[in-house]
């Protein structure tokens, strides 16, 4: 054989080389024989995805489990590729199961300011509400009172939790009860809600006897519900 023959048999052997890798490696990977389609497969259970999947060539990977509300519990939570892609046979969809979401309890912040309780609620992975006011005789003013939901109740996720913030003890309008007999003057201050205090005795001429002359608290003054009236009585 020439040598030109042998140069011609070799570059045709190294164009037939060069044709058989360009069509394995580029083409071969892109031709619509050797692709499947991607079933949609969140909210099925693993033995129906791989159901699924194994007609089509392709191979289910469980990779783990991720809290989801939206679909039952170990059933497919999300896939990768999405459904509706296409991969070769033999190529994998890698899954995640749905983990039952753990619902939060509101926790107990009665007794914080605001703002340790926004702080605590949202270690919760709550939210805090809107915030209103009530008065308390236990609670110092300004701090959290109660809740609601109240406190220990089961929420979901990112709930809104309403705070009522202490006023302080209630306060209402001591009567005046001067000018009054000590009967009617203490008549009076049930009925408002305080009781009798100490009861003193004075004089004074412009009252007749058994008179209420003064009174402390005084008359018009703010004072909580069961507070005792001191009253002097005109002698």
């Amino acid at each position: 054989m020439g040598k030109s023959a042998v140069l011609t048999t070799m570059w045709s052997a190294a164009v037939s080389a060069l044709m058989f890798l360009f069509m394995y490696y580029l083409v071969s990977p892109r031709l619509p024989v050797n692709a499947v389609e991607v079933p949609p497969m969140v909210g099925l259970s693993p033995e129906q995805a791989r159901g699924l999947l194994e007609p089509r060539g392709l191979l289910l990977v469980l990779d783990g489990e991720r809290a989801d509300a939206t679909v039952g519990p170990g059933t497919v939570s999300e896939q990768r590729p999405l459904g509706g892609s296409r991969l070769r046979r033999g190529d994998e969809v890698h899954a995640s199961l749905a983990r039952a979401a753990v619902n939060p309890m509101v926790p107990n912040v009665v007794g914080m300011t605001p703002d340790a309780a926004r702080e605590t609620l949202e270690k919760s992975k709550l939210k805090t509400g809107r915030s209103s006011e009530a008065p308390s005789d236990t609670v110092p003013r300004g701090m959290v009172l109660s809740t609601s939901p109240a406190v220990g109740a089961d929420t979901h996720p990112d709930a809104l939790v309403d705070l009522v913030l202490s006023g302080g003890p209630q306060t209402q309008l001591v009567p005046s009860v001067i000018g009054k007999r000590a009967s009617s003057a203490k008549e009076l201050l049930t009925k408002a809600g305080f009781a009798v205090g100490t009861t003193r005795y004075g004089s004074n001429d412009d009252f007749e006897q058994g008179i209420v002359i003064r009174q402390n608290p005084p008359a018009g003054a703010q004072a909580s519900p069961g507070v005792k009236i001191d009253l002097t009585i005109n002698d």
